[in-house]
């Protein structure tokens, strides 16, 4: 009777295992997800970001970010028996748990316990991207950056990871979902983004949030970006001031004379700027497409400055040298809105430093102070401004 009972024992033990195989792995679910996981995919993490593309033949591709390294895998493939995925391309393979809402999010968890969600993307932004936009939200005033159908990207502005102001910064970049993969010399880094056609009354709104490594820390900034045009429309256009971005003001701490006002660069910021342009009345008109005319209020008279310009795309020069041979030419990035009721004039400091002292000889040409005839003197005006002016960046917004 006692080698009976185990026998039975063993017999019972015996079934049980052998009944135990994927039923016995809790993680298993024997669920058909075959049609669920078919769509885009995208996570994004400070050190993780990777974007999954699965469809219904069982292939996938896959690009993605993860400390610094970048990967593409256009032609994988996928197989699904539960909940259990297979990935394979080439000499990668790959096992993971699936966990899915349909529709909303998906996480994939490795055999270490690793876990990525990703979410569900309904609308590829790739094409939606293609043109150029602009900030006035950024940490150094306004930033202009240009997607183009070739992959290639164009950016001016303030950037983290170089710690430094860019000017027409090329990077190649690569939309699958709402992630966009740029590389800019030896470095990637993973935006995601949120398009809103119509966004305001001033057109489409492009928001984008990005985590970057800066000084051993990441660091995620977000910013929406308005759509502009890649040229100008100015012939019968007029526009008073709005308001002003400055940023990276830097200068010596001295007084410069400047209209009915004086400014000092080492102590400047916008709200010194707004007050003055909005006191004065500022407002600009183009008269055709190739006049820029200027005014303001000075000691109660309608001061009218007229001079012709250049424009190249969204670069106009005002050729103030056409105008008096002694004043010198400015070049002023120039932005419009859709529908042309809002321009933006962007100035870095070269540019600014042009106009403050084109400026201030005119003035001073109106008052007597200076004699047209005089290059010395004009000169150690156009000198004392660079000398007195470190860096600085202008936006001027005009409705």
């Amino acid at each position: 009777m006692k080698i009976f009972k185990i026998m039975m024992l063993a017999l019972v033990t015996m079934c049980g295992l052998n009944s135990c195989s994927d039923d016995c792995n809790h993680d298993f679910i024997e669920v058909d997800y075959s049609k669920d996981i078919v769509g885009t995919w995208t996570c994004l993490k400070a050190d993780f970001a990777e974007a999954l593309v699965f469809k219904a033949d069982g292939t996938f591709a896959s690009v993605g970010v993860a400390n610094g390294e970048y990967w593409e895998y256009p032609d994988a493939t996928w197989s699904l028996k539960g909940n259990k995925l297979a990935l394979s391309s080439g000499d990668y393979k790959s096992n993971v748990r699936l966990e899915i809402i349909p529709g909303n999010s998906l996480a994939l968890v490795d055999e270490k316990g690793n876990r990525n969600v990703f979410d569900y993307c309904e609308n590829d932004l790739a094409d939606e991207v293609v043109g150029m936009w602009v900030c006035n939200e950024g940490v150094a005033g306004m930033t202009i950056q240009s997607y183009q159908n070739d992959g290639k990207s164009i950016f001016t502005g303030f950037s983290l990871g170089a710690n430094d102001y860019m000017t027409n910064m090329e990077s190649t970049y690569n939309v699958v979902g709402d992630l966009m993969f740029q590389k800019t010399g030896d470095m990637h880094f993973v935006t995601r983004l949120t398009y809103v056609p119509n966004g305001t009354s001033l057109g489409d709104i492009l928001y984008t949030t990005a985590t970057i490594l800066v000084n051993d820390a990441y660091v995620t900034s977000s910013y929406s970006f308005l759509r502009i045009k890649q040229h100008l429309d100015l012939a019968g256009k007029a526009y008073d001031y709005s308001a002003t971005y400055l940023t990276n003001a830097k200068g010596e701490d001295k007084d410069i004379p400047f209209l009915d006002t004086s400014f000092n660069f080492a102590k400047m910021d916008g709200s010194i700027i707004d007050k003055f342009l909005k006191s004065i009345l500022f407002s600009v008109e183009f008269p055709d497409a190739n006049t820029i005319k200027y005014s303001y209020l000075l000691e109660g008279e309608n001061i009218v400055m007229t001079a012709p310009i250049e424009v190249e795309g969204n670069k106009m020069t005002i050729k103030m040298s056409e105008t008096i041979p002694v004043y010198q030419d400015v070049e002023i990035y120039t932005f419009q809105d859709q529908d042309n009721t809002q321009m933006h004039l962007y100035m870095p400091t070269a540019s600014f430093e042009k106009f403050f002292a084109n400026t201030s000889v005119a003035v001073m040409l109106g008052h007597g102070q200076l004699d047209i005839n005089d290059a010395d003197a004009i000169a150690e005006v156009y000198k004392s401004v660079a000398d007195a002016l470190e860096s600085i960046n202008l936006t001027i917004i005009l409705k």
